[in-house]
């Protein structure tokens, strides 16, 4: 490969100069070449030109006088010229009169008579004749012309004669030069032979101390001496790198050594985090379970003002630890990555109601204006999260009522450019700017002083922050110290249900002479949004009235005022004095829900009357006629004697009857004796833990083909591993520790058996009071009207104003013979279906009376149609057609005794 490599350089060296050479003397040759041939022309030119001159002289005489025979003697002279071809003599009209010689003559062939552009060497080269033309002249008169041709057959002859040396002479210099390129090659293709050959040494050897035995102080010498030390520099670069991989090998193996133990340590505490949050949230909530419904049976039973008070206060202060342990629970699932979100369809004002009902008292207690507007455009249901979403709002509510101590809170719900604004506005403190970009971290709040004057862990709006981006959702804040804050949630919102009011009408005049900002502000930009003319307060104009209860008290019914709505505050009596004295026509309780001001737009749309919203039943009478499971018999399996009494009054007060056992071999004894409605199991408990014993239920019912047994886990473990056994183990459902009575009903209620569910339709009983109380078979089925609901009634009637139960009388008058009506049609069509809905329309309408035996006979026809498809026959019709003219007679004699008719 070197000697190659020294060929080839030693060639081009050879090609190079004989390159050069050779393209000198073709120079030297073409110029000598171009110099003979431009001397060749001239001569030519001039020879020829002195030939014709002289014919042409002594053809005049014989051109002139028309004598062809003397023309033709005059030019044999011509022929013994042996340069010339071809002569010939014209007349003055170009024809031929006489000519001499023989020969071709190309068109493209040179004429030399007037020096034209074409006659140079190169074209003389190129061209086989060339010719002249000269005048014949007579006295000085132009007579005609001669042309003479002439070959070139000379011209190769001297021109070679002239390349001779030219060749002789390049051959002498192209050797001298080669003689000169070798030596000069010698001395320097040696030097690059020596050098190849250590640079070839060392790729084999990788030796870089090598020697390199050039001696030469040209540019060869110095490139190989720069080589030289190029070689130890690398020799001793390459020794450093080994050095350093070594040591960073080294390095490396520590360090990830250090990183493995490291990680190994993280995970380890990671797993001990959770473990611990896991094992606190039990141990925490398995004692509050017995304080927060022990303090809630408490604060429900009949206790004077004061120590009730006192039983709140426990419940209130409970709720608030369950709820902070509830944020760091939700804030370490959500740094886990293991919070989901739900995807369902709900009314978007149910969220709203439920959280300024939510925060109405802790408002009171502050002074506070709380209210919520809801646009009339926005969908009516929604898909979305409703519980997170309850909880973004909530804490977002919670945050802006923490830190406002005068003025208002207010909740706005719109839609604009496809997206949910959700926007919660305080009159509080606000946030300095410098504040606003740690908002959102975890354990942190505005200024650290609040920690102590307003309290709170600084994980309300974390924790909403990573809710709204799970959501695909963002939150905005705008506030400035001093002058309050506004939180705004954008959410997706994708076209669900037509909006209730696609294009406002115009609507009857309404003034709004309302005390507190936020319901003032919400109420006014409500019916302007619905269509209504909103006149300002103090207004003569005749106009619907809105206003407070104590100014109408005070000041009396406004002249010009068409319907006046009275707005009080729940525990304010002023609003059913307002009432009772005529001064209101419809009263509506602070905060103002959206369902009951849906109600009261629809009325004052309409002309007459204004009649409230259907009237909800007392907390606990809802639970008991909508659950309907008072009379089930529940097994509670717990180890814990605390919470077994818990279970047994949480039971009793929702009107159920509890059996109590310590141990899973205890319940799975019990369970093989007798049938439940359902089972309350624990999950944690010695021996045979509380999954177990549902494996093993589960694993006798397949066995023996026993119905499913409901079983409910009960349990403290919301985070671990432990959280999720209740769904491996079989179990139906989970109710969380500490829970609560409202709670317990629903879990219970929505995993009923069919058949359970069946005998407490037919059979509603009332709720009791205690676990030491017993039905009153005298309010059972067979009583005409439920005395329970008709007391809770008459308390809210106390006050809602004395005409609040007439007027719910009179809608139930109304409405009971039109769904008789729709049981009739329905059954003459043979639909199943619409008879079961128009009844449980019938029974649901019925049960809030306290038409308790009415509500039976129409359970009995609703479960016939929905579990076997059955008509109810004409004489069924008929008999709930006589119960409903009794349970009217009935409900107008509570109203009006007979004996005051009498009197009267």
């Amino acid at each position: 490969m070197r000697d190659a490599g020294t060929r080839s350089i030693t060639g081009k060296l050879t090609y190079l100069v004989s390159l050069a050479i050779g393209c000198a003397m073709v120079v030297v040759a073409v110029l000598a070449v171009w110099q003979e041939a431009t001397r060749y022309l001239e001569t030519r030119r001039d020879t020829l030109l002195a030939t014709a001159t002289a014919f042409a002289a002594a053809t005049g005489d014989a051109l002139a006088s028309g004598d062809q025979r003397a023309a033709s003697l005059a030019l044999r002279g011509i022929g013994s010229l042996p340069t010339i071809q071809f002569a010939d003599l014209r007349n003055g009209a170009g024809s031929s009169v006489a000519n001499i010689g023989s020969g071709v003559r190309l068109q493209g062939d040179l004429d030399l008579s007037e020096r034209d552009k074409a006659a140079t060497p190169l074209g003389l080269l190129t061209t086989r004749t060339v010719a002249v033309t000269v005048p014949v002249r007579k006295d000085g008169q132009r007579i005609g012309s001669l042309v003479l041709v002439g070959d070139t057959s000379d011209l190769w002859s001297r021109l070679t004669g002239v390349l001779a040396p030219v060749a002789f002479g390049s051959v002498v210099a192209l050797a001298i030069g080669l003689t000169i390129s070798l030596r000069l090659q010698r001395s320097i293709t040696s030097p690059l032979i020596a050098l190849t050959r250590v640079m070839a040494s060392v790729q084999a050897s990788h030796d870089y101390a090598t020697d390199v035995a050039v001696d030469s102080d040209d540019e060869i010498g110095l490139l190989a001496r720069s080589f030289q030390a190029m070689m130890l520099e690398v020799g001793e670069r390459d020794r450093q790198l080994v050095a350093h991989r070594d040591r960073l090998e080294r390095d490396v193996a520590e360090r990830t050594h250090d990183l493995s133990l490291a990680k190994d340590e993280a995970e380890a505490a990671n797993a001990a985090k959770s473990d611990f949050l896991a094992t606190m949230s039990h141990e925490i909530r398995t004692p509050m379970n017995g304080m927060l419904v022990m303090a809630e049976l408490l604060a429900g039973s009949d206790l004077p003002d004061r120590q009730r008070r006192y039983a709140e206060v426990i419940a209130r202060s409970g709720q608030s630890l369950v709820a902070i342990i509830n944020d760091i629970l939700d804030f370490s699932k959500i740094e886990a990555g293991k919070l989901t979100l739900e995807r369902i369809s709900f009314p978007l004002a149910d969220i709203v109601d439920t959280v300024v009902t939510l925060f109405a008292e802790k408002a009171r207690g502050k002074g506070l204006d709380i209210a919520a507007f809801v646009h009339p455009d926005l969908p009516e249901i929604i898909q979305g999260d409703p519980v997170r979403l309850t909880q973004v709002v909530s804490n977002l509510v919670n945050n802006a009522l923490k830190f406002t101590e005068t003025g208002s809170v207010r909740l706005d719900v719109e839609a604009r450019d496809g997206r949910l604004h959700l926007s919660v506005s305080d009159t509080g403190i606000g946030i300095p700017s410098n504040k606003l970009g740690a908002l959102f971290s975890a354990f942190t709040q505005a200024d650290q002083t609040t920690t102590r004057r307003f309290g709170g862990t600084g994980l309300g709006l974390a924790i909403s922050k990573r809710l709204i981006d799970a959501m695909d959702g963002s939150i905005v804040v705008d506030s400035a110290e001093g002058r309050g804050s506004t939180f705004t949630v954008l959410l997706p919102l994708p076209e669900m249900l037509p909006a209730r009011h696609a294009q406002p009408k115009p609507r009857r005049p309404v003034a709004v002479a309302l005390s507190g900002s936020a319901t003032a502000e919400t109420l006014t930009r409500s019916l302007v949004a619905s269509g209504f003319d909103v006149l300002p307060a103090g207004s003569d104009a005749p106009a619907d009235l809105l206003a407070d209860a104590s100014a109408l008290l005070r000041l009396g019914r406004p002249q010009g005022a068409e319907r006046v709505v009275a707005v009080a505050a729940m525990d304010d009596a002023s609003g059913a004095e307002a009432l009772r004295l005529g001064l209101a026509d419809l009263l509506l309780r602070r905060p103002i829900v959206q369902a009951e001001w849906r109600a009261a737009l629809a009325g004052l749309e309409q002309e007459g009357a204004l009649l409230p919203a259907p009237a909800s039943p007392p907390r606990e009478a809802k639970i008991a006629v909508e659950a309907a499971i008072a009379g089930l018999h529940v097994l509670v399996v717990d180890d814990s004697e605390v919470n077994r009494e818990v279970a047994r009054e949480a039971l009793a007060r929702l009107g159920m009857t509890a059996e109590l056992v310590d141990s899973s071999r205890a319940a799975l004894a019990a369970l093989a004796d007798r049938r439940f409605d359902a089972v309350l199991m624990d999950g944690s408990m010695p021996d045979m833990d509380g999954y177990e014993a549902t494996r093993l239920l589960r694993q006798r019912e397949a066995e023996a083909g026993l119905a499913r047994m409901p079983v409910i886990a009960l349990t403290a473990h919301v985070v671990g591993p432990a959280a999720s056994l209740w769904q491996t183990a079989g179990m139906d459902d989970v109710l969380h520790k500490p829970f609560t009575v409202a709670g317990l009903a629903e879990v219970i209620r929505r995993n009923l058996a069919p058949e359970a569910l069946q005998r407490v339709a037919v059979a509603p009983r009332r709720i009791a009071p205690s676990r030491t109380s017993e039905p009153d078979p005298n309010t059972g089925p067979t009583a005409l009207l439920d005395e329970e609901t008709l007391s809770g009634l008459e308390a809210m009637a106390a006050s809602a104003g004395d005409g609040f139960m007439r007027r719910v009388i009179a809608l139930f008058s109304d409405g009971g013979p039109q769904s008789l009506r729709d049981i009739r049609n329905a059954s003459a069509a043979r639909d199943a279906t619409a008879v079961a809905s128009s009844s449980h329309k019938f029974k649901s309408m019925s049960m809030n009376v306290g038409a308790a035996r009415l509500a039976s006979r129409l359970a009995t026809i609703e479960m016939a149609a929905l579990d076997e498809g059955s008509i109810p026959s004409a004489d069924a019709v008929s008999e709930a057609e006589q119960l409903l003219h009794h349970t009217l007679r009935a409900l107008q004699d509570r109203l009006d005794p007979p004996r005051d008719r009498r009197a009267a």
